[in-house]
């Protein structure tokens, strides 16, 4: 009988076999951020693990719950949020008399039955619902427009990436609305950040103006700087493409909020 024999020069190519992904934990991730940004991403793209979005964005959540139940606690500011919620629809409503679509005493009671509806405990339920609403619907339809626009590029990025970028980034966006509740509360006065509108005030550069410099918040700067470095890394491509491209985006966005067809919402 022949006897099985191994070939003694028989070797095994070590470099054939694909080294474990690694997954980077949420903790690292998230400090990470804050510490070695691009490093940070760079791992996140080469995890197997892929759920980095979803707890920075609950945070985000509950920051945004917090800050809205705060200010709707604040006199003053709800007395500010109600004066513009009023010019804002007597606006329309005014518009619609004037184009004869309805009456001047139908406006005023609708004017008047608004107010009555969002007043008490509506404002603040109201305000919390939008506030968790509006943060889910900005995070997943900018994840939609980053890794749409960033396929101009070639970049390689899937939309969880994507999403992982948005999501711990967001943990900057949570200490921004922390420190522009605080200001907002303490100055007694709405839009108030670590930027040019501490220097002004409406009164002195116009309803417009000021609003367009609301949105020049460093801490917001700060943000978009990182989500530009984020993108890169999980697009393999360079800095010098994302970060142009994040500030773009977000320049449109502050012109279209402060002076186009979305100027009911704030230039973030």
């Amino acid at each position: 009988m022949e006897e099985n024999k191994t070939p003694e020069n028989t070797t095994v190519d070590t470099d054939s076999i694909p080294a474990p992904q690694e997954s980077i934990a949420l903790g690292d991730a998230m400090a990470g951020v804050f510490t070695e940004p691009g490093d940070t991403f760079e791992a996140v793209k080469r995890s197997a693990k892929g759920n980095y979005w979803l707890i920075p964005l609950l945070i985000l959540i509950v920051v945004s719950i917090l800050s809205s139940i705060l200010v709707t606690r604040d006199e003053e500011l709800v007395s500010e949020i109600k004066t513009q919620q009023r010019e804002a629809m007597k606006k329309r409503f005014d518009e619609a008399v004037k184009d004869g679509k309805m009456t001047r005493e139908a406006a005023d009671e609708q004017l008047d039955n608004t107010e009555k509806m969002f007043g008490g405990s509506m404002f603040v339920i109201f305000g919390i619902v939008g506030s968790v609403f509006g943060v889910l619907i900005i995070f997943f339809l900018k994840a939609l427009i980053y890794w749409g626009g960033l396929k101009i590029f070639k970049g390689t990025a899937g939309y969880v990436d994507i999403m992982n970028v948005l999501g711990l980034t967001a943990l900057i966006t949570s200490i921004q609305m922390v420190v522009d509740t605080v200001l907002a509360v303490l100055m007694g006065k709405l839009m108030m950040n670590i930027g040019p509108v501490l220097l002004v005030s409406q009164e002195a550069v116009g309803k417009d103006t000021f609003t367009l410099l609301a949105n020049f918040d460093l801490i917001n700067i700060w943000y978009l700087v990182i989500a530009g470095i984020g993108l890169a890394k999980v697009s393999s491509l360079k800095n010098s493409q994302t970060i142009p491209f994040v500030f773009a985006l977000w320049i449109a966005w502050v012109l279209l909020s402060t002076f186009g067809p979305f100027s009911m919402f704030t230039g973030r």
